[in-house]
This record gives structure tokens, sequence and C-alpha cells, in this order.
């Protein structure tokens, strides 16, 4: 990389490949520099949570953002864009699935279980069609997310458990198996990177 931009005309050729065991000698010789990147590091995955996340309401603190880049060990920047994007739908999962709301405000919000508590009246199928659920000490009201007007739905805040949960469903793309190919043909050929 000796004189990059101190002449006209000069051409700087960069390239990255997934498969560089691929490459034959004649190409290997092309390029002076043959640098691994790694996966990324917690930080740095904690900081990929917070990018992808953008400007989306969340009440996650700095010491959730560091949690999850412990918890996203051996994940690689692909895999962290679709955590979060899973991540992304369980607010939209959790107003599907629930059987109650709660209002707040001029809004519904679903309720994080069902019965919303020990009061909530249980809807049986002995019951006269147009009986009311909604239960008198919490004050949830028994409906489906299709029954809720659309200007009234509050969806939840992504939260560190809407995280969680898409990690107990989902693994690295990456095995340890193709990391040590990359760390064998780097130390033959290449140079550690950062």
């Amino acid at each position: 990389m000796d004189g990059v931009g101190k002449q006209e005309g000069d051409v700087l050729v960069l390239g990255a490949t997934n498969v560089p065991w691929e490459l034959d000698a004649a190409i290997r010789r092309r390029f002076e520099k043959r640098v691994y990147i790694p996966l990324p590091e917690p930080e740095a995955r904690s900081v990929m949570v917070k990018i992808h996340l953008g400007d989306t309401p969340n009440n996650l603190t700095e010491s959730d953002f560091d949690k999850l880049g412990q918890m996203t060990e051996g994940a690689s920047g692909s895999d962290i864009g679709v955590l979060v994007k899973e991540a992304l739908m369980e607010p939209l999962r959790k107003c599907q699935q629930a059987q109650q709301f709660l209002p707040i405000g001029n809004y519904l919000v679903p309720c994080k279980q069902y019965p919303n508590c020990a009061y909530c009246p249980p809807k049986l199928s002995t019951d006269p069609p147009n009986k009311n659920y909604d239960c008198s000490r919490c004050g949830a009201k028994r409906m489906q997310l299709w029954d809720v007007p659309s200007e009234k739905l509050k969806a939840p805040d992504v939260c560190v458990e809407d995280f969680q949960s898409v990690l107990r469903h989902s693994h690295s793309t990456v095995s340890k198996e193709e990391l040590e190919e990359y760390e064998n043909w780097t130390r033959q050929f290449g140079q550690e990177g950062a």
C-alpha cells in the first residue's frame, strides 16, 4: 500500500473473500497484505445492536446492551442484524397473542399474561353471547388484536427480554470449525487484523 494517494493514476485494489483457501498462489502474491478480520468482540456487538435498533422505542439500558454483547458470543455482524430484526417483531407478536388489553391513557396495551390478574373473569363456553369480560379489579379488557382500533393500539417497547427470547432459538452462522480454518490460513499466509 506504499504510495496510496500520492500519485495520480495509481489504483488501490481491495478485495474480500470468505474462502481465502480457494485463492491460488498467483492471486495471493498480488495482494501484499492479507488481513484476517475476526468476528466482532462483545463491545462491537453491543454497538451493532444499538445501530440496528436505531430510534425504535425501547427500554434497554447500557447494562442491557453490554449483556447482549456478551450473550451474542460467536455472532457475526450479519447475525446481529437478523437478531435485531427478530427482536423488533416481538412486540407485534405480543399484540397478536394477547387475549386482554389494558387501557393506559388513550391507548390499549397488550397484557403480558392471561389472565392479567386473579380476578379477571374467565370466558366459559356456557356464557351468554354478549357477556362483558372486562375485569373490575385490574381494568383489563378481554379482546383480540383485531378488536383493537388501530389508533388506540400501543405496542410495547422493545425490551431485553425480546432479545433473550430470540436468542433462545437462534444460532451463529459461523461454526468453530470455519473459524479454525480462517485462523490456520492466516497463520500460513496472512496477518491478524483489527
